[in-house]
């Protein structure tokens, strides 16, 4: 007779019994249970069994109907998505359209930067031409103050009543003495050379 028991260890475990979930046989049991809370009786939320309705609040103001902006289609300002079917294959007609949009965007940007460059060419010419131009003034302009100069030197010499001689003096002086340096000058110039 023990040869036809087997033993407990060698028998596999069934799907109910052991670790793991329980049977769906064991259920809990249903019934009256009620869970006790700690908010005490008439804190619970407006409407409920703890708290009477006609106590303030935002349920408690009155609503129109009237007031609230219903369609025929429900309410208004609720925007969904886009309507009517959309394109389902992206062939080359596509494509193609895509392209000419966005050609057609591209070329009133290309007309614009092409019109600044040429105005750009334009302003930069006419500044050359009048870089040109003061440059050609700036030589004249350091001529005549050096003719003012030697005027204004005069003007000096007459109305502190110098005599026609002393100014002869000078101006032999400084001639000769410029003489001498542009003399100078030329033999350093030539040894250069």
């Amino acid at each position: 007779m023990a040869s036809n028991h087997k033993s407990s260890a060698a028998r596999p475990v069934s799907r109910g019994i052991g670790i793991g979930r329980p049977p769906s046989g064991i259920r809990p049991l249903s019934g009256n249970i009620q869970v006790a809370t700690a908010k005490p009786p008439g804190t619970a939320r407006p409407g409920s069994r703890g708290c009477p309705i006609g106590t303030g609040g935002v349920l408690s103001s009155q609503i129109k109907v009237a007031d609230r902006p219903v369609t025929q289609q429900g309410l208004t300002g609720m925007k969904t998505g886009r309507k009517g079917p959309q394109r389902q294959i992206l062939d080359k007609s596509y494509y193609a359209g895509l392209l000419r949009s966005k050609i057609s965007e591209l070329t009133p940007e290309v007309n614009k930067l092409q019109k600044g460059i040429e105005m750009y060419n334009q302003e930069n010419s006419v500044y050359l031409s009048y870089e040109k131009r003061a440059e050609t003034l700036a030589v004249e302009i350091k001529e005549l103050q050096g003719q003012l100069a030697d005027y204004n030197m005069l003007v000096d010499k007459l109305n502190t009543n110098t005599e026609m001689e002393e100014v002869m003096h000078d101006y032999n002086m400084l001639k000769a003495q410029n003489d001498r340096e542009t003399q100078s000058i030329d033999v350093i110039f030539t040894e250069r050379q």
